[in-house]
């Protein structure tokens, strides 16, 4: 029996996971997403087209923030294109359209709902 062939670059089915986000805010066994290589677009639930990563809470913007994602090894950049509440490393708001590093285990705020970002 032969081996299944090797992904190509042409196969654009393919999405190279790179991390995580996790949240226990609404519930204690907790929720997550992932983070694909490439853009995610972190959102407010049913609020705008396109989101990747979507958040059902009220003080998420509609398109809050932009994580950028290599994977192997992992390494996320947050940009915050303008969000209403502000996006927030530990309890520092970041500069508006201005990327920055995540570190694996790193608390992030969209507004006012926190989350985890795990890399692998």
């Amino acid at each position: 029996m032969a081996a299944p062939a090797a992904p190509t670059a042409a196969d654009t089915s393919l999405r190279v996971l790179a991390g995580f986000l996790v949240s226990y805010e609404a519930t204690e066994l907790g929720v997550f997403w992932p983070i694909y290589q490439g853009q995610n677009i972190v959102g407010r639930k049913g609020a705008a087209p396109g989101l990747d990563i979507e958040i059902d809470h009220p003080t998420t913007s509609s398109r809050h923030a932009v994580i950028q994602a290599t994977a192997r090894p992992g390494k996320l950049r947050l940009e915050d294109p303008g969000s209403t509440n502000g996006t927030f490393l530990g309890e520092n708001m970041i500069e508006k359209n201005k990327p920055h590093e995540l570190r694996d285990g790193e608390a992030v705020r969209f507004g006012g709902f926190n989350v985890i970002v795990k890399i692998i």
